[in-house]
């Protein structure tokens, strides 16, 4: 375990411990949103009242905790607040919260923590896995929340092929398979082989053959609620970025799984209709991408996996501006902080965002 890690656990388990409220604000992606449910499912166990919001970027954090006097501050995903709860090179956000929640005496919720390590990028690992005995399987197929595999292959957020967003054309490319309604192993193979072979044929070439691995050889929880631990992340990271309100109240366990699931997929519907509309603009090194009012990280990401040669993507719309990029010289986080005030800037090296109204050329230039 890093030593940093070690400290922000040992910040946030003395900030609760003797708390008499605690604000939790937390970064608009998967991982963070699961790392405040975990927080606050412990502060529940713990008769310590709470309050969860979702923001985009450090400056709102702020302003959440600003004029606060009574309780405590915690930022998940951000350096504010009393004390913080953030990935490093060791532990996604969700299983450092999971471990606090740990040595706070609760019980937290191991499929929530593992579900935001796995919108991170990370395997299934560490405390959440060690609380479920390991009894997690993987096997072949597609990665989506849904038992309906048309479902969720039209509005899987993980690829981006020529079914995506279209349930009647993800419900043809099985028929013409003659798939068996309940699929075994060999039947989920045949389907995972054919929408890795269509994928890998679009513009990102070996990007794409890369990405797509993301999207199969699904972990499975038993009793999980939903379908594969990745399709979880899915949902997560969608609900996160598009209706955090509904976010929060699911990982609180008040919100209603139909409803999440719709969100993911009107979140799909939005990103795949956007990546079908519009081509992105290639230059040396990056490209460019008119988002319009879709969601700008999920676009980015996916521009940058299926429809680019290019490592890096930067998608431009309504709501601001991302960067997704696997070029390991550029960083998509530094990238907008140059464009634009650190603080209104949140994210990662691989996939950054910020709410301000930037150009395109100006991101460009910054790389």
């Amino acid at each position: 375990m890093a030593a940093s890690s070690r400290r922000a656990r040992s910040e946030v388990h003395g900030a609760l411990s003797g708390a008499s409220f605690v604000r939790v604000a937390a970064r608009a992606d998967g991982d963070c949103l699961a790392a405040a449910g975990v927080l606050a499912g412990a502060c529940e166990a713990s008769g310590l009242p709470f309050q969860v919001s979702v923001v985009e970027t450090p400056v709102e954090a702020e302003r959440r905790f600003d004029g606060v006097d009574d309780g405590v501050c915690v930022a998940v995903g951000f350096d504010a607040g009393d004390a913080s709860v953030r990935s490093d090179e060791a532990s996604s956000a969700s299983a450092s919260a999971f471990e606090s929640a740990s040595a706070l005496g609760a019980e937290p919720d191991a499929a929530l923590a593992l579900a935001g390590a796995v919108a991170a990028g990370r395997p299934p690992e560490g405390a959440p896995l060690d609380a479920v005995d390991g009894d997690i399987d993987r096997r072949p197929g597609l990665c989506v929340p849904t038992a309906d595999v048309a479902d969720g292959l039209a509005h899987s957020l993980r690829l981006h092929g020529d079914v995506s967003g279209d349930e009647a054309q993800a419900g043809a490319l099985l028929a013409e398979l003659a798939l068996p309604a309940e699929l075994d192993d060999s039947a989920r193979r045949r389907l995972a082989s054919r929408v890795a072979l269509d994928v890998t044929e679009s513009p990102a070439g070996e990007r794409a053959a890369t990405a797509i691995e993301a999207a199969l050889r699904p972990h499975v929880l038993p009793d999980g609620p939903f379908a594969t631990l990745e399709g979880y992340a899915d949902v997560l990271d969608a609900v996160a970025a598009t209706a955090p309100g509904l976010g929060v109240a699911f990982v609180l366990g008040h919100g209603d799984t139909p409803a999440v699931l719709d969100a993911w997929r009107e979140t799909a519907r939005a990103v795949h209709g956007r990546l079908r509309r519009e081509a992105p603009a290639r230059y040396s090194g990056c490209v460019t991408f008119d988002a319009a009012d879709a969601p700008l990280r999920q676009t980015a990401r996916l521009v940058r996996d299926y429809r680019s040669r290019e490592p890096t993507a930067i998608a431009v719309g309504d709501d601001g501006a991302a960067v997704a990029t696997h070029a390991d010289d550029v960083d998509a986080h530094g990238v907008l902080a140059d464009v634009v005030d650190v603080d209104v800037v949140a994210g990662t090296p691989a996939l950054a965002w910020t709410t301000e109204d930037v150009d395109a050329e100006a991101v460009r230039g910054a790389l």
